[in-house]
């Protein structure tokens, strides 16, 4: 395999040196090398040269065999790999375990959730521990679909509506798994730092190319010291404060209106920034726009800032370098789900949901 036959390129370097520290030392004992600075020169370079050549090798069999984790941009050779074992689609070319049909299950109550990475399972290695699945299993009752791609943002969302209704999908209820970057595409700023992100991923030097453990390295770097990266989500609170916020406002609402002209109906679950949880979470103010605008629209919505807020961010993320929910976080999700789909969204409509294909007039 080209893998394994780059891989033994690594281990050529701490073969080569350690054979040639033995040869050394031998030699130093045989008193065949004089002493002086020279040969004290000589030695700890040989030393040197092998104890950083064995641990590039064992670093290198490590993220290149056993690593199995995501990170928050996709931007490691070993989170692509991540995705490439864990990450299958469907026909509808979303992740899940079962395919869809347009047409609604006699008896069954529909509910499709809308989102991004974090609906998608986004460092969930098993996609039945994802929130929507959870609730499929808990509830074979419901007919549970799950249009949620990674990257999507509210503009993406409502242009996947329309696709599912060119396909004569039926709607009934349809869940928007909000997260606070879904305005980012209209943020001119945030298009420019992605493009910065993700530049230097189109001309990658041969080592960084071959080398888990090197690209491993270089990432961490440019985690730490990119400021696009560092500071990848101040846009949020400049666009929540600015008159994106308006432009945003316009869309959601056109989202609910694109979604009731299809007999079905919306409402919301709000995820906060899990990785900035805690008592100075600076997020707070959009969490509370969100709440006012679902308000005024009419929209049932949970808020899952609730459930989180007290939670340390290594509790419930993927790991410290994914953001995204992880397993606990998704379990904590579809039990709040549960209960705010049971109480405020299946039951209140139940039996005066009409059947499909007729009007809901309400």
């Amino acid at each position: 395999m080209e893998s394994d036959w780059i891989f033994g390129l690594f281990l050529i370097p701490p073969l080569v040196s350690g054979r040639l520290a033995v040869g050394f030392f031998r030699a130093v004992r045989a008193g065949n090398i004089k002493n002086g600075a020279g040969r004290i020169i000589a030695g700890n370079l040989i030393v040197l040269l092998f104890l950083a050549s064995a641990i590039f090798a064992g670093g290198e069999a490590y993220y290149r065999f056993a690593y199995d984790a995501t990170d928050s941009f996709d931007y490691s050779k070993a989170s692509k790999r991540w995705f490439a074992r864990h990450f299958h689609l469907n026909s509808w070319a979303v992740r899940d375990d079962m395919d869809y049909r347009v047409e609604m299950t006699p008896g069954k109550r529909r509910i499709m959730f809308l989102g991004d990475s974090f609906t998608a399972g986004h460092g969930v290695k098993e996609v039945g521990d994802r929130f929507a699945n959870r609730l499929r299993r808990d509830h074979p009752e419901w007919e549970i679909h799950v249009l949620a791609r990674i990257g999507y943002d509210t503009g993406d969302e409502r242009q996947a509506i329309g696709t599912a209704a060119s396909h004569e999908y039926q709607f009934d209820e349809v869940v928007l798994v909000y997260c606070l970057n879904d305005i980012a595409d209209l943020d001119p700023k945030w298009k420019q730092a992605v493009e910065r992100i993700f530049g230097d991923l189109a001309h990658p030097g041969w080592l960084r190319r071959n080398s888990y453990f090197a690209d491993m390295v270089w990432h961490r770097l440019k985690v730490r010291t990119d400021p696009d990266m560092k500071n990848y989500y101040q846009f949020v609170q400049d666009s929540y404060r600015g008159p994106l916020w308006a432009q945003q406002q316009e869309r959601l609402r056109e989202l609910r209106q694109s979604i009731e002209s299809r007999r079905g109906h919306l409402s919301v679950v709000t995820f906060p920034f899990l990785h900035a949880l805690g008592p100075k979470y600076e997020y707070q103010f959009v969490h509370e726009q969100l709440r006012q605008f679902w308000r005024e629209e009419g929209v049932p919505q949970l808020d899952l800032l609730s459930i989180y807020k007290d939670l340390p961010p290594a509790k419930v993320v993927v790991n410290q370098f994914d953001a995204h929910p992880n397993e606990f976080a998704h379990a904590l999700a579809a039990e709040a789900l549960d209960k705010f789909l049971r109480e405020q969204v299946i039951v209140p409509r139940g039996a005066g949901a009409p059947p499909p294909g007729k009007p809901d007039v309400r």
